[in-house]
């Protein structure tokens, strides 16, 4: 069953609430597109996580807004930034690096619905129905 984790106390939630049981803060978008990652392959497997507009920082130390358990992950590793209406990803200088389907980034990557990110050991896919058509490529 899926999860949710809580973006302020890290509580894994039902996949069916909007608010956190744990403290109360809310765990799912303004509307259904909202950006979100899910986490495919690694700890926590099934947990989504939502992308916010501005930085979305990814990491093994507890200062990310994302917060992945990974030992081969760097503590402040990637950060997907929203700018108008894109969202893109950045190494943040990590050990071993952020692939965006199969492909090492080295500078900021265009995130399309379905990108699949895998930093460390850890896989995750972006998920964004922004109204845009499903045929788009990631560039």
């Amino acid at each position: 069953m899926n999860k949710k984790y809580c973006p302020t106390c890290k509580y894994q939630n039902s996949f069916n609430v909007n608010f956190c049981t744990q403290c109360g803060s809310k765990i799912i978008g303004e509307s259904d597109n909202q950006a979100r990652l899910c986490v495919l392959y690694g700890e926590p497997t099934g947990a989504v996580f939502l992308v916010r507009h501005g930085r979305t920082t990814i990491g093994h130390d507890s200062s990310n807004l994302i917060v992945l358990g990974d030992a081969l992950i760097s503590n402040k590793h990637a950060v997907i930034t929203f700018d108008i209406e894109n969202y893109k990803i950045e190494d943040r200088n990590s050990k071993n690096g952020v692939f965006v389907n199969g492909e090492k980034i080295k500078e900021k990557k265009l995130l399309v619905d379905g990108s699949v990110i895998k930093i460390g050991s850890t896989t995750l896919k972006f998920e964004h129905n922004n109204g845009s058509s499903s045929d788009a490529q990631p560039s």
